[in-house]
């Protein structure tokens, strides 16, 4: 599974730039690069900063991702669902390479929903956040990181629990945004609010009720 997502991440980036070399001679001087909520192209930059500014991000996120568990200190828990991890990035990386077409699409003249493509790319990567949480092992990168949860293998455990779930509900919500896409945006932040709200207050009460008081100002517990 590790092996095939990072094909898939090399092979996103790759695309990428493909598609830039290629469209490049086609690519209007001033190129659509931002849109409002309505969906609408806002903003423009220059063709070298529209064909290439998104593979190049993709490229730099890609190895940031793949780097940051090198450097956490309980990077050992992190191998525990490494594989999932992986995953996720390669999810990720595939959102960007989207966006990044959409805009070219876009740039060329073919009339693209960047609010519909958004809506489910964006309910796709929740969903696949929801899948990696639920497995996640305590560190200080990936996951649901509030004091409480990194104080506690059992408060983080539980957290996560719950955070899987909102944001699987989450992701369907916001691909429901497709349906609508002159609201797309509602369908986006407000189930993401309520689920990234829901586990913060959450990991505050459980920790309230699982740990000592007199342990509230001790280290973290020792990686099991």
């Amino acid at each position: 599974m590790q092996r095939t997502a990072r094909f898939v991440v090399i092979g996103a980036v790759i695309v990428a730039f493909a598609i830039g070399i290629a469209t490049w001679p086609y690519l209007p001087e001033q190129m659509p690069t931002h849109w409002n909520a309505a969906g609408e192209v806002d903003g423009y930059s220059s063709r070298a900063f529209g064909a290439f500014f998104f593979p190049a991000m993709m490229a730099g996120l890609g190895l940031l991702l793949w780097f940051l568990p090198r450097i956490d200190p309980l990077k050992k828990n992190i191998q525990k669902f490494r594989a999932e991890y992986e995953v996720f990035i390669a999810v990720f990386e595939v959102f960007f390479l989207m966006m990044y077409v959409v805009t070219i699409l876009t740039a060329l003249g073919v009339d693209v929903s960047m609010n519909v493509a958004v809506s489910l790319g964006t309910g796709v990567l929740f969903i696949a956040v929801a899948w990696m949480i639920g497995r996640a092992k305590r560190n200080f990168f990936i996951g649901i990181r509030t004091p409480w949860t990194l104080m506690s293998d059992e408060v983080w455990a539980r957290t996560h629990a719950l955070g899987s779930k909102l944001f699987y509900a989450t992701g369907v919500i916001t691909m429901l945004g497709a349906i609508f896409p002159d609201h797309a945006i509602w369908f986006i932040l407000v189930p993401s609010l309520v689920a990234a709200l829901g586990t913060y207050v959450y990991s505050y009460v459980i920790y309230q009720r699982l740990v000592p008081s007199d342990d509230a100002g001790g280290p973290p517990p020792a990686s099991s």
